[in-house]
């Protein structure tokens, strides 16, 4: 029979929340394919729903493959990235609910200098908390980050930490399939070369799933508990932390105790150094990059590399949506995203999740520099639609608009009678 535990997992009200959540992020996805998946499985709701509910309650649920997708950072290097299909990423969901309510982990969440992936806490949070310690005399710095911190996670381990406190091998054996990465297209990936930087083996978890915050917090919690029992404030968000004290000293004898703990995990965190963009060292009256901000004691706002990213992504998506309905005089089809319409619902929608992710910030300068900056890239974008536009008949013109012919809605409904 099923612990209590188990069936919480499998519980109609545990499945409905998970695929709200779930739904929520999909939905708001810049990845049309995610988006349609999503209302492909509401679509078949209530039966797509009793599905998993049905096979996880015969112990029979499997997770389907997953997609590896590797992202380039901004310093050249492939981020791997593993999208999951909706039934899976459903069920880690109501596993990370269920496990959330056992005491380990909730004391481990419990961590007050922890921030990332834990439920009501946010990046404002400790930046606050940064703020605080300086206005208390943290005059000195060291913020850092794990080199490839999931990637060099030993799934082993993890195991070893979490399976005292569940006492239930049903759910041991459903948390051990769920951080098990199973890639579809690992071939194509292999002949990329860009296999070994996914956590296909015994090392890393998978970026992207929903478990993957509290792994990152329940192998990181012992580093916090040592961090913080000294002279030092050291703040963490996932991988990131940053380390305040009142004098330089204090604050390098703590970083190299990092570097110790670390090190019995085998991880390293990036040294400061001046050519750094990773890792950085010295007074905080001079300020600080965290977490995508700019920290001094009277101002915060997104770091120039943060507002860099955000007006790179602005241009891209704008030249991306400009090539699309070039092609699509061409080919006599377009992409939703890529039609005129389509972009600019894309474009509000990035503008939206940066600016909500950002409203903490003070307010500056740099909040008028990028409505600028995006309203130019919207003039240059209509410039070059409007020479498109120019070169070409009504029902192409309609295509790159994102206004469906009438006359193709009819042939398709034809052939599906």
């Amino acid at each position: 029979m099923a612990s209590s535990l188990y069936r919480r997992i499998y519980s109609g009200d545990s499945l409905y929340s998970a695929w709200r959540k779930v739904k929520e992020s999909a939905f708001s996805s810049s990845s049309e394919t995610i988006r349609n998946e999503a209302k492909d499985f509401e679509s078949q709701l209530p039966k797509s729903l009793s599905d998993i509910q049905r096979a996880l309650s015969k112990k029979i649920f499997t997770f389907q493959k997953q997609t590896g997708v590797a992202k380039t950072k901004a310093n050249g290097n492939s981020r791997p990235i593993v999208l999951s299909p909706i039934p899976n990423r459903i069920v880690q969901r109501a596993l990370l609910d269920a496990l959330s309510r056992i005491k380990f982990v909730k004391e481990a969440l419990a961590t007050p200098t922890s921030y990332g992936g834990i439920k009501d806490k946010r990046v404002s949070m400790a930046i606050a908390d940064a703020k605080a310690a300086i206005a208390k005399g943290a005059a000195f710095h060291i913020r850092s980050d794990i080199a490839e911190f999931f990637t060099r996670i030993d799934k082993a381990r993890v195991m070893t930490l979490v399976a005292p406190h569940i006492i239930c091998p049903d759910t041991i054996a459903l948390f051990r399939a769920a951080i098990t990465t199973d890639l579809a297209n690992i071939d194509v990936l292999r002949r990329q070369g860009l296999d070994e930087i996914f956590p296909i083996g015994v090392e890393g978890v998978a970026q992207g799933s929903p478990l993957s915050p509290l792994i990152a917090n329940l192998y990181l919690h012992d580093f916090d508990k040592v961090m913080n029992d000294s002279e030092v404030n050291c703040l963490r968000y996932i991988d990131d932390f940053l380390i305040l004290g009142k004098d330089m000293g204090c604050v390098d004898r703590a970083f190299s105790k990092a570097q110790t703990e670390l090190k019995k995990l085998s991880l390293e965190a990036y040294r400061p150094s001046a050519t750094s963009d990773k890792a950085s060292r010295g007074h905080t009256a001079k300020g600080f990059d965290f977490l995508g901000c700019f920290v001094s004691a009277g101002l915060v706002q997104p770091s120039t590399a943060t507002r860099e990213r955000f007006k790179k992504r602005i241009k891209s998506d704008l030249d991306a949506s400009i090539r699309m309905m070039k092609f699509s005089v061409e080919a006599g089809d377009i992409s939703p995203k890529g039609s005129y319409s389509g972009a600019l619902q894309n474009l509000d929608r990035v503008i939206l999740g940066w600016g909500k992710a950002f409203s903490f910030c003070s307010n500056g300068q740099w909040i008028k520099s990028l409505d600028d900056y995006i309203t130019s890239s919207l003039a240059q974008y209509e410039i070059e639609r409007a020479n498109l536009f120019q070169k070409t008949n009504g029902t192409a013109q309609r295509r790159m608009l994102g206004v469906r012919l009438l006359a193709a809605v009819h042939s398709g409904r034809r052939e599906t009678e």
